[in-house]
């Protein structure tokens, strides 16, 4: 008796097993160690100068065998920056206080407000202040999901 799978068979099963990352299994292994997570929200000083968030995670510094990639915020993501000290930084804009001038020949400019962006490629469902960070450790991703907490500090120009 021969066996015989139909293609289509084949392909409910390919399209089964690459659901996305909706369904990503989080590191929960002590690999990496966060001391402190925070986001703040920033605009502007004047219109049309945007606004969004700055995130900010400290690791521990003696746990230099973890690099962070990413971090995927509300429905955002952005790639994170490191100093060398165990602390990464993320800057967000989320497409607010934006404006366009638009010029009509022979008339005044008008102002127009954009729209507001959003990541709508954002692959993790996640709600209140959950952040899900991507790193690297020995060659491989990994993704942890996390709590950021609102640093409500007041930053003013110096």
């Amino acid at each position: 008796m021969k066996l015989v799978i139909s293609p289509i068979i084949i392909a409910i099963f390919i399209l089964a097993s690459c659901g996305g990352q909706k369904n990503t299994l989080f590191d929960k292994e002590g690999s990496l160690v966060i001391q402190k997570a925070t986001y703040s929200k920033w605009v502007a000083g004047i219109k049309g100068g945007g606004a969004g968030y700055t995130i900010n995670i400290q690791l521990d510094p003696t746990k230099n065998d973890v690099q962070l990639d990413s971090i995927y915020f509300e429905k955002y993501s952005t790639s994170l920056v490191g100093n060398g000290a165990g602390l990464y930084s993320g800057f967000i804009d989320n497409g607010q206080n934006r404006e366009v001038l638009l010029p009509i020949y022979g008339e005044t400019p008008k102002v127009k407000e954009t729209p507001k962006k959003e990541n709508s490629q954002t692959l993790f469902e996640l709600t209140g202040n959950e952040a899900v960070v991507s790193y690297v450790q020995n060659g491989i991703t990994k993704y942890y999901k996390m709590t950021l907490t609102r640093d409500t500090s007041l930053s003013l120009p110096r």
